[in-house]
Parts: structure tokens; sequence; C-alpha cells
């Protein structure tokens, strides 16, 4: 009896499923491009450089990571308080995203993100992180300071997973927000829509935060790869100093299985931060975007910030390798 009640469940699921996509294709829009070649053609809008603040030491280089349509001038909060520390940061706009995006004939800015972002793939966004990843480093090498990785949900995963697949990716120290490496359930339901890329999913996130007004399953697709991955490649090479802030609540990562992943692993040099927002931001917004102050309340901010950079740089290169000159 409850394996015909669970049979008849999957049924209406996937007949609702069904539904909806026939709803939403009955006024697709068609691609415009492939991603061949895409890094390349829209490189100028990708990356940009954030200097640390004048009479300042400059105290390391950091790559900035956004997470899955979210605008990447939001990392600026944090990119802020990098710089006034002596911190100069590298913030990536991945593929659909920012000024990351293929303009087409009689489309307008918003229309012509969404189409790029309905185009991504994980190669494409995983190829941006490295690029970025060399500018980076070049850099750090260059001023002989530590390189760190800041990454946000996708942006978290997409460094990470970098790092264990890629013989030449390290970093002297790493900080995650909400860090896309171990997700809930709800997300993996996404997955029956995977042979649907150009379907956009209509975004929960406010409207100052999101890239575009909702989130095709390309991108989806995208992340679920890189988890699958990362998940593949994971090895000692994470065990560098890292900073994990998560909030137990979150609805898209789940606090338990990070643990446990850091505690199976033996990643001895992380430590998780728990994020308790402060009202009414915890009620006003989801509990998976804690990137700056609006969103986590002041208090909780400050205490972000402080832990933020005293794992960093705290009081100076204590726990960073050499780099080899």
């Amino acid at each position: 009896m409850r394996k015909r009640w669970i049979i008849l469940g999957a049924c209406l699921l996937i007949g609702l499923v069904l539904v909806f996509v026939y709803q939403r294709f009955n006024s697709a829009v068609p691609r415009f491009h492939d991603s061949a070649g895409i890094a390349a053609d829209s490189e100028r809008g990708s990356a940009h450089w954030y200097r640390k603040s004048a009479f300042t030491r400059l105290r390391g280089v950091a790559l900035i990571v956004h997470g899955l349509n979210l605008k990447p001038e939001r990392m600026e909060f944090l990119i802020e308080r990098l710089n006034r520390a002596g911190i100069e940061a590298l913030n990536l706009s991945l593929y659909g995203h920012g000024d990351n995006y293929l303009q087409a004939e009689g489309r307008n800015r918003e229309e012509a993100r969404l189409d790029s972002f309905r185009t991504v793939t994980y190669r494409l966004w995983s190829d941006e992180v490295y690029g970025a990843y060399q500018k980076a480093k070049r850099r750090a090498r260059q001023k002989r300071v530590p390189l760190f990785l800041v990454g946000y949900s996708l942006g978290g995963l997409l460094g990470c997973e970098l790092q264990v697949s890629r013989p030449d990716v390290s970093f002297d120290r790493v900080a995650l927000f909400s860090p896309a490496l171990k997700i809930t359930l709800k997300p993996y339901l996404l997955k029956v829509l995977m042979p649907f890329p150009d379907l956009v999913l209509d975004s929960l996130s406010p409207e100052a935060y999101r890239a575009n007004a909702g989130t095709p399953m390309a991108g989806y697709k995208a992340l679920f790869e890189a988890l699958s991955l990362f998940e593949e490649n994971r090895n000692t090479k994470l065990n560098v100093p890292t900073v994990v802030f998560l909030d137990r609540e979150d609805e898209f990562i789940s606090y338990d299985d990070l643990v446990q992943m850091i505690a199976a692993d033996h990643l001895d040099r992380w430590r998780v931060v728990d994020v308790q927002k402060d009202p009414p931001e915890a009620a006003l917004y989801a509990h998976h975007l804690l990137i700056d102050e609006t969103v986590v309340g002041r208090v909780m901010w400050s205490k972000m910030q402080a832990a933020l950079l005293s794992h960093l740089v705290g009081d100076g290169t204590r726990g960073s390798r050499s780099r080899k000159k």
C-alpha cells in the first residue's frame, strides 16, 4: 500500500511538472548564440579590480566570486571592507551576470543578459573562474602577498571545485559564505527539469540583489555539475585555513551535512561561524542571503566582518604558506 502511494505521488509530481513546462515553453524565447567562444568575447565585462585604500599596506589579494543570479556588485560591501584592510580584490562576474553577456540586436540590456544566462555551462563558468584566478595569482606573486578566495554560494562551490580539480590552483586562505558544497533536498527536485536548459524559473530573491528576473535551468544544471565534480574530486587540498559563514536555517545549504563533510574529510583547518540574523532581517530576507548588513543586521554584520578579517590577515602571515617566487 505504501509503495502504491509513493508511485502515485511521483506520477502526480511528474504530471504537474509537465504542465508547468508546457505552459512556460508555449512562449519560449529562442537562443541567439551558443557558449562557444563566449568567455573570450565577453572578457571585458567579466572581472574588475578594486584596489586597497591609499596609505594602507598591501596584505593580500582576493578573488571574489558571487552566487547564482546575484548581482556581482552586491559583493562590493565585502570588497570595501577588504580594501580598507589592505586587501586588493578581483570581483568576477560570471557569464549571464553584471556586464558579462553578449548583446544582441533588438534586445535590451536585461533581455540580452538573460539570453546569455540561458547558454551557460559548467565548463564556461569554470574557465572564467580559472582565468580570474590566474590574474589574481599573478598580482599576488608580483606583490609577494597571500592569495585568498572569497566566495558566496555558487561562487564558493566553483572556487573549491577548481582548487580540488586543478593541480596548479591553490589559495592561502579561503572565506566561504553559504557555500553550495552540501545542498538540501529542495534544489535536487529541479533535476527533473534539466532537459529544458532554456526554461527560466522566477527568482524569489529581492529585486535589488538578483542579476536577472529569473534563473534558467542551464544555470542550475551547471551548479549540479560543479557539485558532482566537487564530490568526485574532494581531496586534502581543501584543508587550507577556511572560514565558513552559514545560517543553520539556510533554505538551500545543509548545515549538518557540511559539518559532517568537514569532520569526515579531516578538515581541521576549517571553522564554521554560525550566522544568526538580527530581527527584522531574519524575517525579511532568506537565510541563505548573508552578504551585507542589510540582510543580516548591523550587529551580526559587524561580527562577521571581524571574523573575516581576523581569518584573512590576523596578525599578518600566521598559518599562510610562503609562496615560491
